[in-house]
């Protein structure tokens, strides 16, 4: 049986995975010497991600964190995919072996994180593409680099963004996961703290109205594409199927390609909108020459400096009992 030390551990490294708005949608149990990974779909997002999609993405981020910080400790962790299961949809066995080699990404676990500001403009190098993608797949990861590839992106961002912003639920939804405050987003312990975005704190009431009636469509694509502007090269992350099983293993390898990202201090951030809405995903993906491939994951490349860190929930809060 996994000591409950190792355990703990392991779920400790775990929930600082990332997850849409910050909503850590994920419980652990342990039974023996497995862990199992339950969707908590109470933290789903019904406006933004209808399909839970990106929950069940979240949850395979979660698996390879969890899957790497076992290695580190000494287990050799096997994993068992039942997307379908309500009990245990994520189960990862793990048996003790001093003779694992600890992996070099644990360590950048505590480092990685999902950096919203303006990015430098500088060129990532050949060598910095080719370690990427040695840990990601490589036949369902697209690289675009330089403004020529990337710039084309901008017309589905902002075509995704304007379906989003001018829908009062996505707002409503979005405003509900903003911690407009440190005091907040401190005591939630999840969400989107406004100083990880580089936004002052406002406080709740203040902090919705504006964001309610200030930020809008034509605001935030202004943003968006500034930000395109400087940015060195978006990935793509695609997958054969559109399914919870293929939603987990894009988290799985999405995760990987974070860390090593985290490793070569490379800053990276989501423009996930066009693969949000999906109108606007069938277009990019009929641009893109993608046949039988669906976009996953739209993610920026670059340099920057870091910004302050998003908060977790306690352990406590995120492990369960395993059902009988």
């Amino acid at each position: 049986m996994i000591p409950d030390e190792i355990f703990i551990k392991i779920v400790r490294s775990a929930v600082r995975s990332p997850s849409a708005h910050n909503t850590q949608p994920w419980l652990f149990a342990k039974q023996d010497d497995d862990l199992c990974i339950v969707p908590d779909f109470s933290r789903s997002l019904p406006v933004a991600d209808p399909d839970q999609r990106e929950l069940f993405i979240s949850l395979g981020c979660a698996a390879e964190t969890a899957m790497i910080s076992a290695r580190f400790y000494g287990y050799r962790p096997t994993l068992q995919i039942n997307a379908l299961s309500r009990d245990c949809p994520i189960n990862i066995s793990l048996q003790k072996d001093d003779l694992i080699e600890k992996p070099a990404l644990f360590s950048y676990i505590k480092v990685r994180q999902t950096t919203r500001n303006r990015y430098a403009g500088t060129a990532v190098t050949h060598e910095d593409i080719t370690a990427l993608v040695k840990v990601a797949d490589a036949d369902r990861i697209r690289f675009y680099i330089g403004q020529n590839e990337i710039q084309p992106f901008g017309s589905f961002i902002a075509e995704a963004n304007d379906i989003q912003m001018s829908n009062p639920k996505f707002v409503n939804e979005l405003i509900h996961w903003v911690r407009f405050s440190k005091k907040e987003a401190m005591q939630k312990g999840d969400g989107l703290y406004t100083s990880c975005s580089g936004l002052p704190s406002f406080g709740r009431v203040l902090g919705s109205f504006v964001l309610r009636n200030a930020v809008t469509a034509g605001s935030e694509n202004k943003r968006l594409l500034n930000q395109l502007k400087k940015t060195a090269v978006i990935a793509l992350f695609t997958t054969p199927g559109n399914n919870p099983e293929n939603w987990i293993k894009t988290g799985m390898v999405f995760q990987r390609f974070a860390l090593t990202a985290a490793s070569l201090k490379l800053s990276h951030s989501h423009l996930n909108s066009p693969c949000q809405i999906t109108e606007v995903r069938d277009k990019m993906r009929s641009y893109l020459g993608l046949k039988g491939e669906f976009p996953q994951l739209l993610i920026r490349l670059g340099f920057s400096h870091k910004m302050p860190d998003s908060f977790r929930r306690s352990v406590n809060d995120v492990i369960i009992k395993p059902k009988k």
